[in-house]
């Protein structure tokens, strides 16, 4: 991680400030985290934490680690093995994957990856950190550009996390309101976002959605 530790709280920080934005249970918005540096691992699925507390908690035992960037693996792994029915994807609920890197692709078949997991229909969003990343292959992985976020320095990464959560709750199902008859999800419905920062994290949707955090430890 370029910086050391502290910009890795800073990397933390911003997972909780993303996690921390939704109403987190299995009938609600479920969260997964992904690590990828020289490889891709899973740090916890989608159906591990279903309270905001423990959630939030588990961001903050993550353990910085080095290596290279294989942003190619990270995809690969959000798509075949974070969303899936045994890991918590659900059926009718948005997918949406956040990609924060800090590096340049260091296997060459990122695009490749990117392009299957859209093709997918999961969502990606894509922040690249520091002018150390290459921003118009990043905008690549992204599934357009306004999912696409870019900050010179870590300390800039607070100023993305309103605008992405606000994008990202535009995707988001509503949830279901019953009636005396029926219960309709037909329409997606646009939340707002507010006082989102490193020491006060307010869930502010109630929609349903499975998003994977993917941060690059490299």
């Amino acid at each position: 991680m370029r910086g050391g530790f502290d910009n890795w709280l800073r990397v933390l920080n911003f997972t909780k400030s993303i996690a921390g934005a939704f109403s987190i249970g299995a009938t609600q918005t479920q969260v997964g985290l992904i690590g990828f540096s020289t490889g891709a691992w899973i740090e916890f699925h989608l159906n591990k934490y279903d309270d905001r507390e423990s959630l939030l908690s588990a961001i903050d035992n993550v353990e910085i680690q080095g290596g290279e960037t294989h942003t190619a693996a990270a995809l690969r792994t959000a798509r075949e093995d974070m969303f899936t029915p045994a890991n918590g994807s659900r059926n009718g609920v948005p997918r949406i994957l956040v990609l924060l890197t800090d590096g340049i692709d260091s296997r060459g078949y990122s695009s490749e990856e990117a392009r299957l997991t859209k093709d997918s229909n999961i969502t990606i969003y894509v922040v690249g950190a520091t002018d150390s990343t290459d921003e118009d292959e990043l905008r690549k992985y992204a599934s357009g550009p306004e999912y696409y976020f870019f900050v010179s320095n870590f300390r800039e990464l607070d100023s993305v996390v309103p605008h992405l959560v606000d994008n990202v709750c535009m995707d988001a199902a509503p949830l279901p309101t019953p009636n005396n008859t029926t219960t309709t999800t037909t329409n997606p419905t646009g939340f707002t976002s507010t006082d989102i920062t490193d020491t006060t994290i307010r869930p502010t949707t109630s929609g349903m959605s499975c998003v994977c955090t993917a941060i690059n430890f490299s």
